[in-house]
């Protein structure tokens, strides 16, 4: 088995594709950081500039047809700065942990370029033809299938790991390399304003981050398994997708959609006190997905195991 998986990584790091996704990622986050870094001024005088954020969001809290998902997040803002104003508790000075739990818009990217990987992994080799070949050899289907999808959910897990890895390197160089001690305001479950560390809740979001990567790689993959078309399975992975994240915003208004897997996979949003419902947990969210994500592998493993072809 171990020799499939990594006969089947060679095969995704010996295309061209996959270099040119690499690059790209890294591209983006070098591009993130430089914008960020422009965009962001020190300012000599924290409790003014808090001042002036306690109005821009107590403004926006009267527009009446703010969405929801907009509307807490500006009440948590305004809470988190009130506090500090109260309690003379400045933001900590810019450091590359910060600025990385401002990229968490940045995984949608690797969600993109996996499903892209994912989605020819196994109508790939009906396209080319090669499918046959790998049925004569002495491995049984569930081994041929699983070493696959294990090796498309490495990259994911290095595509992963590169945009952090990534993000850090730059902001590093951008602002210095930053103390793993640093702390700042966060809202806990509870809604109760907390410090915490600021490096263990970067490590904590993109970490949980992998559930909601591997779900979307589960999910083309999945149809890759069962149209063997890899067009058909990066469209409509990606229409599931971009819908889902629209889905968020309507979960607060229909209790069941919190079911559905689009709704639990931005991680985020538990790291800022945003769930789409207020019942909804980490835990609630990681277990949707991988329900989701074990029948999704089931589905595969029983279409391809049972599907004739042609040798």
């Amino acid at each position: 088995m171990r020799g499939l998986v990594v006969n089947e990584s060679m095969k995704i790091y010996n295309r061209k594709l996959t270099w040119i996704l690499l690059l790209l990622l890294v591209a983006i986050v070098i591009g993130a950081s430089v914008l960020g870094k422009i965009n962001n001024t020190d300012s000599q005088d924290w409790r003014t500039e808090t001042t002036q954020f306690v109005q821009q969001y107590e403004e926006r809290l009267k527009i009446s047809e703010l969405s929801p998902m907009l509307r807490a997040d500006a009440e948590n803002k305004l809470k988190i700065a009130e506090y500090r104003l109260e309690n003379n508790i400045p933001a900590p000075s810019n450091n590359p942990w910060s600025a990385l739990l401002t990229f968490s818009g940045l995984v949608e990217m690797v969600m993109v370029f996996a499903i892209v990987i994912a989605a020819d992994m196994v109508a790939g080799e009906y396209t080319a033809g090669t499918m046959k070949l790998l049925l004569i050899r002495p491995h049984s289907r569930t081994k041929i299938l699983f070493s696959k999808y294990i090796a498309v959910s490495l990259f994911a897990v290095v595509m992963l790991a590169l945009l952090v890895a990534c993000g850090y390197a730059t902001n590093a160089l951008l602002y210095g390399v930053g103390g793993t001690h640093t702390t700042d305001l966060f809202l806990n479950q509870q809604g109760q304003i907390v410090q915490q560390n600021v490096m263990m809740q970067v490590i904590k979001m993109y970490g949980l981050s992998i559930f909601p990567v591997i779900g979307y790689v589960t999910l083309a993959f999945a149809i890759s398994t069962v149209l063997r078309n890899s067009a058909l399975a990066v469209g409509i992975s990606l229409f599931i997708m971009i819908a889902g994240n629209s889905m968020i915003e309507a979960t607060a208004k229909m209790e069941w959609l919190k079911y559905l897997p689009f709704a639990n996979s931005d991680i985020s949003l538990y790291i800022f006190h945003l769930p789409a419902r207020p019942e909804m947990t980490l835990g609630f969210s990681i277990s949707v997905l991988l329900v989701y994500i074990f029948t999704l592998i089931l589905i595969s493993w029983t279409v391809f195991k049972r599907r004739d072809v042609s040798i």
